[in-house]
């Protein structure tokens, strides 16, 4: 009889408690989301790299990035407030660590009384230790959990790191595109004054009626109505890397460029297959999905008995120079079984709070997972796009070239006149802010894909680019494409 009812409360126990059961079925079931040459399980922790790994952004070979990058690792606030947040949880690891272990505090006292003219004392000193231990192991649970809420968070500063790093690179390229955009435009107002100034000398001269005057004073005055936006565009992205970076606009180093910086495309030649396992935010989501079975653990442990083991040893004399002598010695030790009987609604609140936590834990990985899928997906098209319309410009702009260049020899034979020369130099500055766009949104896009791929990896082929190399991108095909 006595060995059925051990059977029977053990059966209750792994049928309470088995109701937290391992995630694997889940993310089995998660990783058939993702295509065959994805992977959805999670490496082992590491920490944390610095803004990725340094050798991809070093391939950039771009000085001015690289300090900007470093200025944003030491004052970004959001990289500050991650790095707080985890300071807390690994504090809060820590004590549930130390819970699992007993508690010991020594205390020490000493009385005086003075009644009838007679003068007593009393003096004592010991030690007291308390350890309670959750038979069905909710305690470990709680410390496993703890634990894993940390690497969490470890991930969640790493993840804020990786997308300070992109949206400063993002919002440098994107400053230089508009300082390119703002020297076209002011080579186009010249183009068009100087056609104004035609115009007006023909008019003058009775070639031609106040309409084409008319015209020609339009389009300058459109084009230098362009430059003040494009200052306004600088000036936000200016203070948009000042805020990333943690200064004030006025120390903001970035000089004016006439090209947006050359993406190295040997980083997305080079681009693993597997590398979105090691996102950060994918890590995160595991990390957490654990943490919050192991709470379910801890809350259905609450059903099941807890053990108090407490003692105290010390000493007790009526002077302090007996303390400790033969006879003085005092001890106690009690162990006490406690169980909830008539608090079920707590328990039971408890523990569907935290069933609602793992289901959104899970809700949350999904999520995690389906949008590293998207993200991917969408850079490496935006990667592809921007490859394909590299020769179309790059011809375009020799054509382009070459025809202002005829123009002009034209005009200096006599061949031609001079609006002709201004018409192809327009095209030529169109041509050319086209092509500039264009390297920018691959310079773009490759951030992107950093982002989203979790952080930086080694290109295959480690050569030096030149800084800024305003050369034509190469038209290669990435690979490792999810899908």
């Amino acid at each position: 009889m006595k060995k059925l009812r051990l059977t029977l409360a053990c059966a209750a126990l792994c049928a309470v408690l088995g109701g937290c059961a391992s995630n694997t079925a889940f993310l089995e079931e998660q990783a058939r989301i993702t295509p065959e040459n994805w992977t959805a399980s999670m490496p082992e922790l590491q920490l944390p790299t610095l803004l990725g790994d340094k050798t991809w952004w070093q391939a950039w070979n771009n000085p001015e990035l690289a300090v900007l990058l470093e200025k944003a690792e030491l004052a970004n606030t959001d990289i500050l407030t991650a790095m707080a947040n985890l300071r807390s949880a690994a504090a809060l690891a820590d004590q549930a660590t130390a819970d699992l272990f007993p508690t010991l505090t020594a205390s020490g006292q000493g009385r005086g009384d003075r009644a009838a003219n007679r003068w007593s004392e009393g003096w004592q000193a010991g030690a007291s230790a308390n350890w309670s231990i959750s038979l069905a192991g909710g305690n470990i649970a709680a410390n496993r959990a703890a634990n894993l809420e940390a690497m969490a968070s470890a991930m969640t500063l790493e993840d804020t790191r990786i997308a300070v790093a992109a949206e400063v690179a993002q919002t440098y390229v994107s400053l230089r595109l508009a300082y390119v955009q703002k020297l076209i435009a002011e080579m186009t107002l010249y183009n068009y004054k100087q056609a104004a100034d035609i115009a007006r000398w023909n008019y003058e001269s009775g070639l031609s009626d106040k309409t084409e005057v008319d015209q020609a004073v339009s389009n300058e005055e459109n084009a230098r109505a362009q430059i003040p936006i494009i200052e306004q565009s600088i000036d936000g992205y200016r203070n948009a890397l000042a805020r990333l970076t943690g200064q004030s606009v006025a120390t903001l180093d970035v000089k004016p460029a006439e090209t947006v910086p050359a993406a190295p495309m040997a980083l997305a030649v080079a681009l693993p297959a597997q590398t979105i396992k090691q996102r950060p935010d994918m890590r995160s989501a595991y990390y957490a999905l654990q943490a919050a079975s192991d709470r379910v653990y801890e809350a259905r442990s609450q059903w099941f008995p807890m053990l108090n083991l407490s003692g105290n040893i010390g000493t007790q004399a009526a002077t302090i120079t007996t303390l400790g002598a033969s006879g003085t010695g005092v001890a106690g030790i009690l162990a006490a079984l406690s169980l909830p009987l008539l608090d079920w609604g707590t328990q039971v609140t408890a523990t569907e709070q935290q069933l609602a936590a793992l289901d959104m834990a899970r809700a949350n990985y999904s999520k995690a997972l389906l949008g590293a899928l998207e993200e991917t997906e969408n850079a490496l098209t935006g990667i592809t796009t921007s490859q394909n319309r590299a020769d179309a410009l790059q011809r375009a702009l020799e054509a382009a070239e070459s025809a202002a260049d005829l123009a002009m020899q034209q005009y200096s034979a006599g061949l031609t006149d001079y609006q002709t020369v201004l018409n192809t130099q327009r095209t030529l500055y169109t041509v050319r802010e086209n092509e500039q766009s264009n390297k920018a949104d691959l310079a773009i896009q490759l951030i992107a894909l950093y982002r989203a791929m979790g952080g930086g990896w080694k290109p295959a082929d480690q050569t030096e680019q030149p800084a800024d190399a305003s050369d034509a991108l190469p038209t290669t095909t990435t690979t490792g494409t999810a899908g």
